[in-house]
């Protein structure tokens, strides 16, 4: 898959945006669209069989429930059986959500209708990504099926929606649009796009506002623009709430070190069992501390598009709770930097680590959850499957070891993209005139 994907690129010269017109972009999402559909629905399938028709995703019954009630978090959810973590999701996020997965559970049972409305939203998210490689970076069509083609391999994407559906590809879409708008240099206009992730995307892509401001004209002056816009609104829904229902959303939000992928998650498991409160506290100040110093050191030496995948990725290394699939915020931008890249090397290496990636994510996904199914009351699907593998495996397979090791592989994964995007994007920006522009920090 590698080889091919390198060939494209280099036997494939980038033509002018201007010259890709609707049918080559039709043509160039037929096959991709094609293995992202197939490939999907033949795991949802095997994943039915094996549970049996139950569901194994623990996430799933909230999922449907805010499809079902797309207005809930605008009241007491607590009366509706939500607990404060779900409550303290952005307050649109499942009125948006819904659109393309309240159809779907009209017409199919819930394990199957949840599942074909994230695909759907999947599909949506290959169709904005080909159109933003075309109109916006100018990739000829090669290059966009060959992108799009990795993308429905990738595992982080059909594990979010066959394996353990998961919203976070729809929260892609507020990645891509901040890209676009930043991009295109509408520095005043892109605050609304900030305000709409703050109420329907997801709060931690508001980190994204460093990495934008330092590729503004006026740094300091945007992002305290953006910033300050955004916490008000945070600060308006959580007043609400506290007001009219006595709730504190996003405050009260609990966090499980133990499920998470971070360096936080790494050290719980190894026994450095850090208070809940001290770990929120401590990994907000070290992700925004962290993310500001490496774009501040990259931002002049590589590419907007290279700086703003780098920042998510440290991000996701650092924050309290990043969970499966939270990988796929960055994916879409990963497509534009992998493509931009010269030399094959980097482009294998980044493509391998892209894979290892998913397969941690999974894996350690899998043997947490058939340790916590094997001894605990799981959902009635999740323990069906914790013992077919604990039969396959046997009663001594060490799970936890197996767990701990699938987050380290996570970790390395995260640090090598990391440095792959800047040794790759300084070569970019250095065969070109910079993407980014000369920075004023008044």
């Amino acid at each position: 898959m590698v080889d091919k994907f390198d060939n494209n690129l280099q036997n494939a010269p980038d033509i002018p945006p201007d010259s890709a017109v609707s049918p080559n972009l039709r043509l160039t999402l037929i096959i991709p669209l094609m293995i992202l559909v197939i490939l999907n629905v033949l795991i949802i399938y095997a994943v039915f069989t094996l549970s049996g028709g139950k569901e194994i995703a623990d996430d799933a019954r909230i999922l449907i429930y805010f499809s079902e009630h797309p207005l809930v978090l605008w009241g007491d959810y607590t009366a509706s059986g939500i607990s404060d973590n779900w409550g303290s999701f952005p307050p649109l996020l499942p009125l948006l959500f819904s659109i393309l997965v309240y159809p779907w559970l009209r017409i199919l049972p819930d394990f199957w209708g949840l599942r074909i409305g994230i695909l759907s939203w999947t599909v949506m998210t290959m169709f904005v990504i080909s159109l933003v490689m075309d109109r916006i970076e100018g990739f000829n069509q090669a290059r966009r099926r060959s992108a799009l083609v990795l993308f429905s391999l990738l595992p982080s994407v059909w594990g979010a929606v066959a394996l353990i559906p998961q919203e976070e590809i729809y929260a892609s879409l507020f990645v891509i649009t901040l890209y676009v708008f930043a991009k295109k240099e509408w520095w005043k206009e892109i605050v609304y796009i900030f305000i709409l992730t703050t109420l329907a995307g997801k709060y931690f892509l508001l980190i994204l506002a460093i990495p934008i401001a330092l590729a503004s004209p006026r740094s300091l002056y945007y992002f305290r623009l953006w910033t300050l816009t955004c916490i008000t609104v945070l600060a308006a829904h959580i007043g609400y709430h506290r007001i009219f229902f006595g709730l504190t959303p996003v405050i009260a939000h609990m966090i499980d070190p133990g499920s998470s992928l971070s360096l936080w998650a790494l050290f719980w498991n190894l026994g450095l069992r850090i208070s809940e409160p001290v770990i929120k506290i401590a990994s907000l100040i070290l992700a925004t501390a962290s993310v500001s110093l490496f774009c501040w050191r990259v931002h002049n030496r590589i590419p907007m598009v290279f700086m703003i995948s780098g920042a998510l990725y440290l991000t996701l290394l650092t924050i309290s709770i990043t969970f499966p699939a939270y990988v796929l915020w960055v994916l879409p931008l990963m497509l534009i930097c992998l493509s931009r890249m010269e030399k094959a090397l980097y482009r294998g290496w980044t493509v391998f680590f892209m894979v290892v990636w998913g397969a941690g994510e999974w894996g350690s996904n899998l043997f947490r959850g058939v340790a916590l199914a094997l001894g605990t009351s799981r959902a009635e699907g999740k323990t069906r499957i914790a013992d077919l593998f604990q039969r396959c495996l046997g009663d001594d397979f060490p799970f936890s070891f197996f767990h701990i090791l699938c987050l380290i592989l996570v970790i390395t994964s995260a640090i090598a993209l990391i440095f792959l995007l800047c040794r790759a994007g300084i070569e970019v920006q250095n065969r070109k005139e910079p993407d980014v522009a000369t920075t004023d920090f008044s």
